[in-house]
């Protein structure tokens, strides 16, 4: 059975809009309309309002084909609408997302070409997506497209400029003064932006652009004008890329929402990516063997001694007394030097031999491997038939999944690689994690078994540096709006906790999206860390997200997760200052609560102070101080 259950028939209109005048589409509610003409000149813009208010001013739109910018001197045919109301299972913020938007095709004819093509376009009550379907038989050359935003002069941008694994620091700045070069120890560049960007207004509510559905095409970059309008661009395919048979697009989005519950809550992004295939998934998301869980790692704190053969079952050991479901088994255990080939083992026997015993603790084998050629921890997965090798020898060993590491590109071929992975990994009944990996887009409706992927600066970071307080507070309403997260949350070593707190970083476990989470620390710390029962015990899936009074995006992020009839507050202070922080318990039903509380207990920022038993009902009012760089944690579980 299909995941997606629809509520509603498909109702269809057409009918022949006047060329002069465009089209204009309205979201389901009413709220929001977006508009698609030419201007003056002949050139297709668009422009998005909620009510009177101009959210994005008119911005180009188009695709070049063949060196043809099919976006100039056209004119607009028929309009077809349809609509869509659905709901479906979820894993993430939520357990179900709703699927309720208008679709729009537009025609639209190149007259110096006679080109024949179509905008598609959704418009969503929180959201606008747009893209392009060019018909044609033979192989095409995509050029780039028009695809802009013309952002609000007076708004806030955050952004981060790393596009090759998507791990920079988000940072802020009005749309017209983000620098249009930046200069590294290589040289000057030309600055791009890596989606998502969040886009604060001054009006209140907050833009989000990225695009969705990316698969066969070029990733999206997004080049800044130094005028506040931003430019669709294909940065690791600067002289374009082919494509045979028809041109699709992937989906070009503006979430527009009026506050930060509904940002993080927007199912547009993988509601834009097509449903799963139910021969893979026959339960959508909720497919059995999808297992998602909390996994220990071997490399973070042991470096590459984490990969010696002889720690492994121990790990396994850790992760049971953990209760975690899964272990990480990372980079090197396929090296001559230091991995299970540096005593003359064999690697497949003792990858089964592994298995077993996590079968016997209750533990599933994930295990790592570099995507390139040319590493001294093993061969590449460039070619398929190795993919296909390394994926029947884990089934066949009984390994739960596979983390793909060191991608760094989002050129179309690389595009291409993920998507053959995934479905490769389904056919063998194993989920996949991706690092050194681009941003998410909403593919893991699709490919449910994408447990989780990087592309953001997380905490591998804290071994050898720090993370800004600000980039803590920025991630849960940019980069993690827009898919799930492989964090590493939950340092607890004093080594570790260079501008942050044990609370902070316990927070961050509950703020961070993944449903496979990886403790990074070393297994005897947090045995023995006053969060056990709570690491123990943590979901890492979810039925409900409120984001909490007091949320400011690079400065606090203030979370109540809840899994069955369990609430989980995470609190985390984004800033150098301490901060004062309280928000009712509106989010709880009528039952009483009993709650664990967990605060800082300056000045020592391993310190934390803990209460039990402490009694909360709807209403109260929960308090918290927040040291610099410091958290809150609440566990709150009804009262027998």
């Amino acid at each position: 059975m299909r995941s997606q259950i629809p509520i509603s028939a498909v109702v269809v209109a057409l009918w022949i809009i006047s060329p002069a005048l465009g089209a204009e589409f309205v979201s389901p509610g009413g709220g929001l309309s977006a508009r698609i003409e030419p201007d003056p000149e002949g050139r297709l813009v668009w422009s998005l309002r909620r009510g009177e208010a101009i959210l994005i001013e008119p911005s180009r739109l188009g695709i070049s084909v063949n060196g043809t910018d099919l976006g100039v001197g056209v004119t607009l045919g028929g309009v077809s609408i349809r609509e869509i109301d659905e709901r479906y299972a979820w894993r993430g913020v939520k357990a179900q997302a709703t699927n309720r938007c208008r679709v729009h095709a537009l025609a639209v004819r190149h007259g110096v070409s006679g080109v024949e093509w179509q905008i598609e376009a959704r418009l969503f009550d929180d959201g606008f997506a747009c893209r392009y379907r060019v018909p044609g038989h033979g192989v095409r050359t995509v050029n780039g497209e028009a695809s802009s935003w013309t952002l609000p002069e007076d708004s806030e941008v955050w952004y981060q400029t790393n596009t090759g694994d998507y791990e920079g620091v988000y940072q802020r700045r009005r749309p017209a003064l983000i620098p249009l070069e930046e200069r590294t120890a290589r040289g000057t560049n030309a600055v791009h932006l890596g989606p998502p960007i969040t886009v604060e207004l001054a009006r209140g509510g907050c833009l989000l652009v990225t695009e969705a559905n990316l698969f066969g095409y070029s990733g999206m970059t997004l080049r800044p004008s130094g005028t506040g309008r931003i430019q669709a661009a294909f940065e690791d395919d600067p002289g374009g890329f082919e494509i045979e048979g028809e041109i699709l697009s992937p989906w070009r989005v503006t979430v527009a929402v009026p506050d930060l519950q509904s940002l993080v809550n927007t199912d547009v992004i993988h509601n834009l990516c097509e449903p799963p295939d139910p021969r893979l998934f026959p339960d959508g998301a909720k497919t059995k063997w999808i297992e998602p869980g909390r996994a220990l790692i071997t490399w973070c704190v042991f470096g590459n001694d984490g990969a010696q053969w002889h720690l492994q079952k121990w790990f396994v050991d850790q992760c049971a007394a953990l209760r975690c479901e899964h272990l990480l088994v990372d980079a090197g255990w396929q090296s001559e030097r230091w991995g299970w080939l540096a005593d003359g083992g064999d690697l497949w026997a003792r990858l089964q031999e592994l298995c077993e015993y996590g079968a016997r603790k209750g533990v599933g084998i994930v295990l790592w491997h570099a995507f390139p050629e040319g590493r001294d921890d093993g061969p590449g997965l460039t070619r398929p038939e190795a993919r296909r090798e390394l994926f029947g020898r884990c089934r066949e060993a009984g390994v739960k999944g596979v983390k793909i590491d060191f991608f760094n590109s989002e050129r179309k071929e690389i595009v291409e690689a993920y998507e053959d992975l995934t479905r490769l990994a389904a056919e063998h009944r194993l989920t996949i994690n991706f690092h050194g990996a681009n941003k998410p887009t909403g593919e893991v409706r699709t490919w449910p078994n994408e447990i989780t992927r990087e592309g953001i600066r997380e905490q591998e970071y804290v071994l050898w540096d720090k993370l800004p307080l600000e980039h803590y507070a920025a991630l849960p309403f940019t980069r993690m709006v827009v898919g799930h997260s492989d964090f590493l949350p939950t340092y607890v070593r004093a080594k570790y906790l260079k501008n942050t707190t044990a609370a902070l970083q316990m927070a961050t476990a509950i703020i961070a999206t993944s449903s496979f989470l990886c403790w990074p620390d070393h297994p005897d710390d947090y045995l023995a860390s006053p969060f056990l029962g709570l690491i123990q015990a943590l979901p890492v899936v979810w039925d409900e997200t409120i984001v909490l009074p007091g949320s400011r995006i690079g400065r606090l992020a203030a979370f109540a997760r809840r899994a069955g009839d369990a609430w989980y507050l995470g609190v985390l202070n984004g800033t150098d200052q301490r901060v004062e922080w309280e928000a009712p318990a509106d989010f709880l039903g009528a039952s009483e609560f009993l709650a664990t509380l967990y605060r800082d207990a300056a000045p020592d920022p391993t310190g934390v102070a803990v209460v039990t038993g402490h009694p909360v009902r709807r209403g109260d009012v929960l308090r918290a101080e927040l040291a610099p760089g410091g958290g809150f944690v609440a566990w709150l579980r009804p009262k027998p």
